[in-house]
């Protein structure tokens, strides 16, 4: 296990996270995840759900960044829960609360959020989204990090007619990869991020 005070302060690299034998490799990667912590803007104080929380990469960070924050990490899959806490474990940082189970059942549980990380929700996206706009609170933002465009034109209706202000990104990033004597470079799969604030 790392030493989590000789850990960078965010930007963690992605083999240092412990992740779910059977999904290696499925998790934010580095690139993305710097981005949609700084989309989130993340307050001194607050509450932050992460929504599909996979190995917790996104959210733990934000907590390296912001320690006063509530976290409350959300993902469906069986055992997530032990992996999530021994990731928070290897950062050094505690989450309010880790839940197994899927959204949006679950997130009636759940104190009012500042702000909130949809990175899952699958088929039911749309429901997700709509019960966190029913909670969000004032001053909260909302960022979606999607695959698909066809995503985007789904949820953006959302936000716009919920009264967020919405903003849209694409990111993209390549990685060195050796070939030969020399260095390719090797695309990650683009991401589409939707970000909505409430007033």
């Amino acid at each position: 296990a790392p030493d989590p005070a000789r850990l960078p302060l965010f930007g963690i690299e992605d083999g240092l996270w412990l992740q779910h034998p059977d999904q290696p490799g499925l998790m934010t990667k580095r690139e993305v995840r710097i981005q949609l912590l700084a989309d989130l803007d993340l307050p001194a104080m607050g509450v932050l759900w992460d929504i599909g929380a996979g190995v917790g990469s996104v959210g733990l960070e934000a907590l390296r960044l912001r320690p006063g924050l509530g976290l409350w990490a959300v993902e469906r899959r069986a055992g997530a829960a032990a992996l999530l806490a021994a990731n928070a474990e290897r950062l050094g940082v505690e989450p309010a609360g880790l839940v197994e189970g899927s959204a949006p059942a679950v997130l009636e549980q759940l104190p009012d959020p500042d702000r909130v990380l949809i990175g899952g929700g699958g088929r039911e996206r749309r429901a997700v989204l709509a019960m966190v706009l029913e909670r969000l609170l004032p001053g909260g933002v909302v960022v979606i990090p999607l695959a698909t465009v066809e995503a985007l034109a789904e949820l953006r209706p959302l936000l716009e007619s919920g009264g967020l202000q919405v903003a849209i990104r694409q990111l993209q990033a390549w990685r060195g990869a050796a070939l030969g004597d020399g260095t390719r470079l090797a695309p990650l799969n683009p991401v589409l991020v939707l970000v909505g604030r409430r007033p």
